[in-house]
This record gives C-alpha cells, sequence and structure tokens, in this order.
C-alpha cells in the first residue's frame, strides 16, 4: 500500500491512504485534535522515512538503496557491455559502472566487497585454502562485527574443506523442505501425517505402492 498504519499495541489497521508523501500525511494527521496527537508515545517507521541533510548523501542512499543487489552478484557476471540509461545516475552505465560508482563512496564498503568477491573467487574455484588464506588475513580497516560474521567459518574448517573437495550437498533437500513447507502453508496445516506425506508424493509425481494404497484406505475408512 501507499502508507498503511497500524495500532502497535492491538495489530489493527488504524489507517489506509492514498499518498505517502510527507505533506498528505501531515495533513491527514492535523485533522485530529492536539489534544489526541499528544497522546502518541511512540511511533515506529522503517528506515526509509530518514532523511540525509546533505542532498549529496540522499543521492548516493537513493542509489544505494535501488543498486544494491549488483554488490551481491559474483563480480565476473556483471554486465560490462551493455550501457541503459539510468535516471538516478543521468547517463548511460554498465552494471560493472554502477558497481565501481557505488563503492567510490565509502573505503570501507570497497573493502568489504573485494574480500567478499575474494571468497566467492575461491569458493567457485574450491580453493579451501585461499578461501581460508582470506579469513586470516582480514584488512584491519574492516568492522569488527564485519569480521567475525567471517570467522566464524573458521569453527568449521574442515567441513567447509569438505565442501570444498566434494560434491555432495544437502541443496536438493533443503528445496524439498521448503516446498514441503509451502505445502502445509497453503493446506492450513494437516491433521493427519499420512495425508500430508500423500500430498507431498503427489506433487512430487511419486508412485505408491500396493501396501502404501491399502494402508491410505484403511486410514480413510477409519476416519
Amino acid at each position: 500500500m501507499s502508507f498503511i498504519c497500524v495500532n502497535g499495541e492491538t495489530n489493527k489497521i488504524l489507517e489506509v491512504l492514498e499518498d505517502r508523501r510527507l505533506p498528505q500525511l501531515v495533513r491527514h494527521f492535523m485533522r485530529y485534535t492536539q489534544e489526541a496527537r499528544k497522546k502518541v508515545k511512540y511511533l515506529v517507521m522503517d528506515m526509509n522515512a530518514f532523511r540525509h541533510s546533505s542532498p549529496q548523501k540522499q543521492k548516493h542512499y537513493r542509489r544505494l538503496k535501488r543498486y544494491w543487489k549488483l554488490l551481491l552478484k559474483d563480480s565476473s557476471k556483471l554486465d560490462s557491455q551493455s550501457r541503459p540509461y539510468h535516471p538516478l545516475f543521468k547517463r548511460p552505465l554498465t552494471q560493472t559502472d554502477i558497481v565501481d560508482e557505488l563503492l567510490s563512496y565509502d573505503s570501507v564498503l570497497h573493502i568489504a566487497y573485494d574480500t567478499i568477491q575474494f571468497l566467492k573467487y575461491a569458493f567457485t574455484h574450491r580453493d579451501a585454502s585461499r578461501f581460508f588464506e582470506e579469513l586470516d588475513t582480514l584488512d584491519v580497516r574492516l568492522p569488527i562485527w564485519f569480521k567475525k560474521k567471517l570467522t566464524f567459518f573458521k569453527k568449521h574448517r574442515q567441513g567447509i574443506t569438505n565442501a570444498f573437495r566434494y560434491s555432495f550437498s544437502n541443496g536438493v533437500t533443503e528445496g524439498l523442505n521448503n516446498k514441503i513447507k509451502v505445502i502445509k502453508r497453503v493446506a492450513y496445516g494437516y491433521r493427519n501425517f499420512y495425508h500430508f506425506r500423500s500430498r507431498i508424493y503427489i506433487i512430487q509425481g511419486l508412485i505408491f505402492s500396493q501396501h502404501e494404497k491399502e494402508k491410505q484406505a484403511n486410514i480413510s475408512a477409519a476416519l
């Protein structure tokens, strides 16, 4: 919605408005009496509501918010050929150009980006020694909280090394688990486990054995 206001204690909707621009919001809430407005103790909002005093910083903020996903992308997969026009930059740019521009806004961000890209490169090439060498030599300029997130990997050095060495993965299992959660959520839960399992089997295109069919028939008859 353009604007939605919810009571933080009851979780009930207070207002749904068509326009979320500040002048329109001020005009709407000024309709309440001063006595009613003074009763408000807390105002909770997302970070989008904050504005920088500097127009330049505000411009950087909008660009980072719009293109942050490019910073997470493998640098080798960034498009460095096509140059579409980007209104926030007011000029044609490739994805590589945009990332370079964003990284120029903050030196620590640039260091963090390079660190992650080195780790991604080591992961892609299954180079465990290079991966942990990067973790052992993190730039001192990186924030402590950032380094703690990465050095956590060192506690699982052997497991990660094995993951680099072998092609086995539980990715398929995790994917199926997510699908099963969706099946359960869409149905608002299942009272009977065997009905739930049957639904999973059907969606996965599995064929029941005769024994399973008989068991299902007996369960249904009992119900």
